[in-house]
């Protein structure tokens, strides 16, 4: 890919994830998102694993580095499912402030490979686990997972 190098005039920073939607016996796997460590008052929701590409980094090997990560599982992709965007505002950021953020995620169904479940240490996520779809409703959770499940039913047929 080429083009004009960033400039740093630019007004907003844009965040690349990628996330995964594993399924298992009619069981999800989520993570808790976890920022407590460093935001106290920050209230803890289940999301799907995955979280940033790094840079150079293609968007499938992040989706599964951050699978491993945060689960302990090691994954195959078996899909894409969709690409969201969204706008962070500048006083709604956690972290650096000062700027709006544009995010985009990317969602791909998967398959269990290999590993464990275990929790992430040191990161974003502080739990692994899985439950059942039909108790979803009575989690605290973000918007992303049940955006993925109705993109993975969709895809499902």
């Amino acid at each position: 890919m080429t083009g004009k190098p960033p400039s740093s005039r630019r007004a907003f920073d844009t965040r690349l994830a990628a996330y995964c939607v594993v399924v298992r016996d009619g069981s999800i796997l989520l993570a808790l998102w976890d920022m407590r460590s460093t935001r106290p008052e920050f209230a803890p929701r289940w999301t799907l694993p995955g979280g940033g590409v790094e840079l150079g980094e293609s968007i499938e090997d992040g989706a599964v580095r951050e699978v491993a990560e945060e689960t302990g599982y090691e994954v195959r992709l078996t899909g894409l499912l969709g690409v969201d965007s969204g706008h962070v505002p500048a006083a709604a950021r956690l972290g650096r402030e000062g700027r709006p953020l544009q995010t985009v995620a990317v969602m791909y169904s998967a398959q269990i490979v290999g590993g464990g479940l275990r929790h992430e240490v040191g990161g974003t996520t502080s739990e692994a686990a899985w439950f059942p779809l039909e108790e979803l409703s009575r989690l605290e959770r973000t918007s992303r997972v049940d955006q993925a499940i109705a993109l993975y039913e969709g895809a499902r047929g």
